[in-house]
């Protein structure tokens, strides 16, 4: 019987891994009754965060269990896969992913673009906006300053005059600690207080509204996946969601212990103001729009697909949400 071998951005038995990658392994183990038994690798043992559906491709992983933001530079529509800044919660994110079409669109996208075949897995709640050596209380305040992140709001970053820096999440605390940055984003406070970031960096500046919400692929070969007979093929995408709902519910519980650690503790807190969040909403309006353009231009739709999906559904929501609790 064969084994599948699952590259993953993370040390195997860290804390994200046994949040995000763990569950999903085990789900796929129990409700498959073992007949999809699936190992995980360490990052950089099979192939390291950025590269990671390539190595599916090339064979040397069967599966990689990826945050789609790491692969942005490759296509931009990686980045709204992945949670938008200043977007969709995780309540209004779920529903567009699982049960409209942002599901549909995004194994679309992963089979024209790469022959590959994406169970969606993996949800968290909104993140930390940053762990800061230096004071924010505005927008402006991030001007010139040198920032770890991902996806669009690195983009949008050099548009607020800011320098992103793109790092594996394993380099992100010495270069923080060194100063080599002058802030960070990663996850949500359970893992970053597991992380000491509050212990390098004076400021931490919430709400995260770079990333409002996120998730997680598990990616297989499309060829592999197809082989696969239908009732296998269903309890894997179960165990998706499954994992995908213990992370976020698990997450959010731990989080909110975190939370009470972390604000025992020495740190400045700051809460950026209510207008930020349609600040970042505008300026992430412009930034999918002006990708979409420019894929269009280069004869690839995807991003102009997706992100028509994305903003009509958040609109939706908006504004026939307001009988909901927000």
């Amino acid at each position: 019987q064969k084994t599948w071998k699952l590259t993953s951005y993370v040390p195997v038995g860290s804390g994200t891994w046994n949040l995000y990658h763990k569950p999903f392994i085990d789900s796929v183990h129990d409700l498959t009754d073992g007949q999809v038994k699936i190992k995980g690798f360490s990052v950089g043992v099979l192939a390291s965060p950025f590269d990671a559906w390539k190595k599916v491709q090339q064979g040397v992983a069967d599966i990689c269990f990826c945050f789609p933001a790491f692969a942005a530079n490759t296509d931009p529509t990686n980045a709204i896969l992945a949670g938008l800044a200043g977007g969709m919660n995780t309540d209004a994110y779920m529903h567009w992913l699982l049960y409209a079409d942002g599901g549909k669109l995004w194994q679309a996208f992963r089979r024209e673009t790469g022959n590959l075949f994406p169970v969606i897995t993996g949800f968290g709640p909104t993140e930390i906006f940053l762990h800061s050596h230096r004071k924010i209380t505005s927008l402006d305040d991030l001007k010139g300053m040198k920032i770890r992140t991902t996806g669009a709001w690195a983009d949008i970053l050099k548009v607020l005059g800011a320098s992103p820096t793109v790092l594996a999440p394993s380099d992100i605390y010495t270069a923080l600690e060194r100063k080599v940055i002058d802030a960070a984003e990663f996850i949500t406070p359970a893992t970053n207080l597991k992380l000491g970031y509050h212990k390098i960096a004076k400021y931490i500046i919430v709400p995260g509204v770079h990333q409002p919400t996120h998730s997680n692929e598990a990616v297989f070969r499309a060829k592999d996946w197809d082989k696969l007979s239908a009732a296998v093929r269903s309890r894997i995408t179960l165990a998706g969601k499954l994992a995908g709902l213990d992370s976020y519910m698990l997450l959010g519980l731990q989080d909110l212990d975190a939370m009470k650690k972390l604000r025992e503790g020495r740190n400045t807190w700051i809460e950026l103001p209510a207008d930020v969040k349609d600040k970042v909403t505008e300026l992430a309006r412009a930034w999918t729009a002006e990708q979409a353009k420019r894929q269009a231009a280069k004869g690839n739709m995807w991003m102009q697909k997706v992100q028509d999906s994305y903003w009509a559904f958040y609109d939706k929501y908006k504004k026939h949400g307001t009988y909901r609790v927000q």
